[in-house]
């Protein structure tokens, strides 16, 4: 199966403006805050999170970082996100399409966030995602990756095979794991 295209994701947006329902729905506050919580420093200088939506994991993530990257491909969503994250002066939103939603400097991030979008991606393209990831780490940087893990009729795969191929492909040592029957949370590590 090729990625889920963006226009897909365009009509869930021109539907709802909370296509997942990540204000309200207890799964998605829940599965933040566990992410957050297996977090291990309580701090980052500079993250990046690309594929951000319409930015609710990345409010709660800014009061951790000193700067925050945020990206998505569709302008709506874009557009959304920054209304949200108005209020945080550090953080910025912009437009850009995976793979290539990594800002262009290299081993600039400490951590670098993934949250429900790896199973999205055909092979090739999760594989350009978590090359760029790995790329935008500075030494001794993290990667949070965050799944919804059965697999969605929309979706190349499932978010477990999602958390494999991630794991197989960084080459990072995996220092936190958390995995419940919906979702499975992971830090890994560049040392």
């Amino acid at each position: 199966m090729s990625s889920t295209p963006l226009e897909r994701f365009g009509e869930l947006h021109e539907r709802w403006s909370d296509p997942w329902d990540t204000a309200r729905s207890w799964y998605e506050r829940r599965k933040r805050a566990v992410a957050l919580a297996c977090l291990p420093r309580p701090a980052y200088a500079a993250v990046v999170e690309p594929a951000c939506g319409i930015g609710a994991f990345t409010a709660e993530l800014a009061p951790r970082c000193a700067r925050l990257a945020a990206s998505d491909g569709l302008e709506v969503a874009v557009r959304r996100a920054r209304q949200r994250l108005a209020g945080w002066p550090h953080v910025s939103v912009c437009r850009r399409r995976l793979p290539d939603g990594f800002p262009p400097e290299r081993a600039s991030a400490d951590l670098v966030v993934l949250s429900e979008i790896l199973y999205y991606l055909d092979t090739g393209d999760l594989d350009a995602v978590v090359d760029a990831a790995v790329r935008a780490l500075r030494g001794g940087g993290e990667l949070l990756a965050v799944h919804w893990r059965p697999r969605a009729d929309d979706a190349a795969r499932d978010g477990d095979s999602a958390h494999r191929r991630l794991r197989e492909r960084s080459g990072l040592e995996v220092l936190v794991t958390h995995c419940e029957a919906e979702f499975r949370a992971e830090v890994l590590g560049l040392r």
